[in-house]
């Protein structure tokens, strides 16, 4: 399970485009850190809200 829900992912993400303050700023304000808000942002760009989605079936499945 994801440590951070979609709806918190795209809140923090909303509020930096909102562009009155700085990432660094702004994730000190959602107690996360920088690096993290930057990547947030970046597939949110490339891939709007769902970008913060995973993709796919997480377990691997092996028939014989």
């Amino acid at each position: 399970m994801a440590k951070y829900s979609e709806q918190f992912k795209l809140t923090v993400v909303k509020a930096y485009l909102a562009g009155n303050i700085g990432s660094r700023k702004v994730a000190s304000q959602f107690s996360i850190d920088f690096s993290l808000l930057r990547r947030w942002v970046a597939n949110y760009k490339s891939h709007g809200h769902t970008g913060h989605r995973k993709l796919g079936n997480s377990s691997i499945t092996v028939t014989v």
